[in-house]
């Protein structure tokens, strides 16, 4: 190349450079007022050159950036120094891009500025991933930091909505134990807004973001107005100018869903590929953040539950030394004790052990270090406040390689609450709650205890069991709560009686003993019955009423070694059995006589159930003659029991079971029932009968329903009621359901059955009975008709019991008639009934037609 050349070659080498470079180089006067810009300017923001030319140019820059420019072109034009800035320039289309603009200045041959060459370049891109890694770091430095939540993912919000233009964000976490979104952040959305979503159940067509949470796909919305998926929510978003959402699912990595990141527009519309890949962006950042949270959560969860834990933990922890001297021990040592921690180090902690458990505990924890073994051990610490409570020591050993131990490990329990449990439910186990004395598994244990003589040496134990006479009774007529202030009464009584070492015991209900241990024998036993006997003559006072205390007694002693608690209670009850029988409120000791005869009853129990249960009991009926007339007036129906080998039986052997509830009972339903059938036969046969009576006994009274039942039975045979006669003795007025005898007779004589008072002139009998209760027949026992003959004041009895039922309007019926001589006199007496052999032995039913038919009268 030419010299000549050379300057056209550079004006064309500067030309090409200026029209082809990146950079679009530009040219200002000394003042800064662009002179010349290069063609890349108008191709870039759409505006012609002149417009560019002086200040135009400055009007197209982004007003947050206009200031800081203006502010380093001022500093560089007054000292002539380069610049260089960065900022933000708008395009025809409205849209700002992100430009850097260098500069330089031209000086003359002074030294003045004559002129700036200038580049301004696009690094719109670039810059916008700057901003993003600037946000990213921003947001992340804020997790790394512990800052809440809430301005975390605000912050989130604002680095999407920057990323994408006209957007606002909303992010909502999902709950999983009630399966919906709750509120995150959304701080370009109206509050109420976001109250209104807050709460939004994940499932199909619940909005955007409940049916990503669903779905765990995306889900685009470009037009909220027409979309089902907002048919429920429409109405508010449109309010609020919302036209378009699109959501995205937020996962853990392990694929769990986290929550969901909302961009909502003012206007409807779809995102472009760019907006779908700057979502995903914010996405990935997004489960970041979330899964971090959810992990602080867990953790800070963690952590709270480690710090309850050792807080509220009622153990105090400590370790020792391996000759046991206290090394260490937890701050509660000192909430619980008030004894400072230093204090308690060494054997110092021991000085708050309470006096009566401090030789006890030292010993047995001196004996867990000598042997190296486990220790578990309860005792009673004194607290701050002076009081005691109860505390439970455990402590291990841990060894080296060798097995030596290296320390001791222990924790301290505060059991206080739970040991006084522990004793309550020991005491309720063992006392009754109505009365507060020993029950029934205390009584065995302590006469268990009392039997169990030191070898050697025998020692006698007492025993007495008794009750209230008149329990039932009360109960009945004052109602329970009397009752039980009874029996409180009665066992206070009991207490202020017994001696020390005495054990009282409710066994249940109204049954009590006395355990009298090492006695010298059985008067020691009289004596204290004697005594509860008189401390129970005075009737407790209640409400002004007066409440009989009085008991029957049973006492025995046991007699050499080994008699088991069982022998010796049972003979105790033999003799408050006889007691009873023999006249309540009274003390009977035992003899060897009351254990046969109680041998014999239970022998009569057996064979009467046998009897009942095999069908063995049948009825034999004995004829009652008019004497007036000579006619027969009836019969009554004895009992008879017909055994297999032994043939017909008399009730003697079985008489026991007359006083026994259910067998009592029973065996009067049978007989009742043998004597009714046979009733309607001879109704049915036209046979001349006249009444039956059947006996019943105490034992059918005591539940209350005999009339009824009675009564039942006659309307179920078919049989009238004045064919039927009830005979009671008076007995039946004085035992056990004494008190349900008057309105069971009053019933039945109310129905038209006869009642009749056998056996009357001796036992318990009261004129009193005649007056109280419907009797419609007295029957003469036969220890009186059997004297007539020779005993004038048997003959002056019965003649005035004759007198006597005359002036009351009262049948009388002779018994035990055995010739013809006491017919004669007791017909001239004018007695109205007799029975007996002489005018007929008890027969079978399949007799009695028989002998209706054939009677030719007297």
């Amino acid at each position: 190349m030419t010299k000549r050349n050379q300057p056209a070659t550079y004006d064309s080498l500067y030309h090409y450079a200026f029209t082809l470079s990146r950079q679009i180089p530009w040219l200002a006067d000394a003042n800064g007022n662009v002179v010349e810009v290069g063609p890349g300017w108008s191709e870039w923001i759409g505006q012609p050159p002149e417009a560019l030319v002086g200040n135009g140019w400055v009007r197209l820059v982004h007003p947050d950036d206009l200031p800081r420019l203006v502010e380093a072109r001022r500093e560089s034009l007054a000292d002539g120094t380069p610049y260089q800035c960065e900022y933000r320039i708008r395009m025809a289309d409205g849209t700002y891009r992100w430009c850097r603009s260098s500069s330089a200045a031209r000086r003359d041959e002074t030294g003045a500025v004559a002129f700036w060459y200038g580049t301004t370049e696009d690094i719109h891109e670039r810059k916008e991933a700057e901003l993003v890694l600037q946000g990213h770091a921003h947001v992340l430095e804020m997790v790394a930091a512990g800052q809440p939540i809430g301005e975390i993912l605000s912050a989130l919000c604002h680095l999407a909505e920057t990323q994408l233009p006209g957007t606002r964000c909303s992010v909502l976490l999902y709950d999983a134990e009630t399966g919906s979104l709750r509120h995150g952040a959304a701080p370009n959305l109206p509050s109420s807004y976001n109250a209104a979503i807050d709460g939004l159940k994940v499932g199909p067509d619940r909005g955007s973001c409940g049916t990503a949470a669903y779905s765990r796909t995306s889900i685009i919305v470009a037009d909220i107005a027409t979309d089902p998926l907002w048919a429920e929510w429409r109405g508010i978003a449109l309010s609020y100018g919302l036209r378009a959402c699109w959501s995205k699912p937020v996962f853990s990595r392990s694929g769990d869903v986290l929550g969901t990141f909302g961009f909502y527009y003012g206007e409807p519309r779809a995102p472009t590929c760019d907006e779908m890949e700057r979502m995903e962006a914010v996405l990935h950042l997004a489960a970041l953040v979330l899964e971090r949270q959810r992990s602080d959560v867990a953790l800070r969860e963690s952590e709270e539950h480690h710090r309850h834990s050792v807080e509220l933990n009622p153990q105090i922890s400590w370790t020792a030394d391996p000759q046991g001297n206290l090394l260490d021990i937890s701050s509660r040592w000192h909430d619980l004790t008030g004894m400072d921690l230093r204090e308690a180090l060494g054997s110092g902690w021991s000085r708050a052990l309470h006096p009566d458990d401090a030789s006890t505990s030292l010993r047995r924890w001196s004996q867990a270090v000598a042997a190296g073994e486990r220790l578990d051990m309860d005792y009673r610490l004194r607290m701050a406040d002076g009081t005691y409570r109860w505390v439970r020591s455990r402590a291990a050993p841990r060894r080296g390689g060798d097995g030596t131990i290296i320390r001791w490990y222990g924790a301290v329990e505060d059991i206080h609450d739970r040991k006084l449990t522990e004793e309550t439910l020991r005491w309720a186990a063992h006392h009754d709650d109505l009365t507060g004395l020993a029950n029934r598994r205390l009584f065995r244990e302590r006469l268990q205890q009392a039997l169990d003589a030191p070898s050697g040496r025998p020692r006698i134990t007492g025993l007495l069991v008794m009750d209230l006479d008149h329990l039932k009774q009360i109960n009945d007529r004052f109602g329970h709560d009397a009752g039980d202030d009874l029996l409180k009464e009665f066992a206070q009584r009991l207490r202020q009686a017994a001696r020390p070492g005495d054990t009282v015991a409710r066994l249940g209900g109204d049954e009590f003993a006395v355990l009298l241990p090492d006695i010298a024998g059985d008067r020691d036993v009289a004596a204290m019955a004697d005594t509860i006997l008189a401390r129970m003559q005075e009737p407790l006072k209640r409400n002004g009423k007066l409440l009989d205390c009085r008991t029957s007694i049973g006492g025995t002693i046991s007699s050499g070694f080994a008699m088991s608690p069982e022998e010796l209670q049972k003979q105790a009850d033999l003799a408050l059995y006889r007691s009873k029988t023999s006249g309540r409120g009274s003390f009977k000791m035992f003899v060897a006589t009351m254990r046969e005869e109680s041998q014999r009853t239970n022998s009569a129990l057996e064979l009467a159930a046998r009897a009942v249960a095999s069908d063995w009991i049948v009825p034999f009926y004995q004829p009652k003659v008019t004497l007036a007339t000579g006619a027969i007036g009836g019969f009554e129906a004895l009992l008879r029991w017909h055994h297999p080998r032994n043939g017909i039986q008399s009730p003697e052997r079985i008489a026991p079971a007359f006083n026994d509830t259910e067998l009592g009972t029973a065996i009067g339903e049978r007989m009742r029932s043998c004597i009714l059938k046979d009733i309607r036969a001879w109704l049915d046969a036209g046979l001349p009968f006249g009444r039956i009576a059947v006996n019943a006994s105490a034992a059918e009274f005591r539940r209350d329903n005999y009339a009824e039942r009675v009564l039942e039975d006659l309307r179920w045979m078919n049989v009238p009621a004045h064919c039927l006669e009830v005979e009671v003795t008076e007995s039946v007025f004085l035992g056990s359901g004494a008190e349900y005898v008057e309105r069971a007779l009053r019933t039945l004589s109310t129905e038209g059955v006869t009642i009749a008072l056998d056996d009357f002139g001796t036992g318990y009998a009261s004129l009193s009975h005649l007056k109280r209760y419907p009797v419609d027949a007295i029957k003469i026992d036969r220890t009186f008709v059997g004297g007539l003959e020779t005993d004038a004041d048997d003959a002056a009895i019965v003649r005035a019991l004759l007198n006597l039922g005359r002036n009351l309007g009262i049948e009388v019926v002779a018994e035990g008639v055995e010739n013809a001589f006491q017919a004669t006199l007791l017909q001239r007496m004018s007695c109205d009934l007799v029975q007996g052999y002489h005018f007929g032995r008890p027969m079978p039913a399949g007799d009695v037609p028989t002998f209706v038919t054939s009677w030719t009268g007297v």
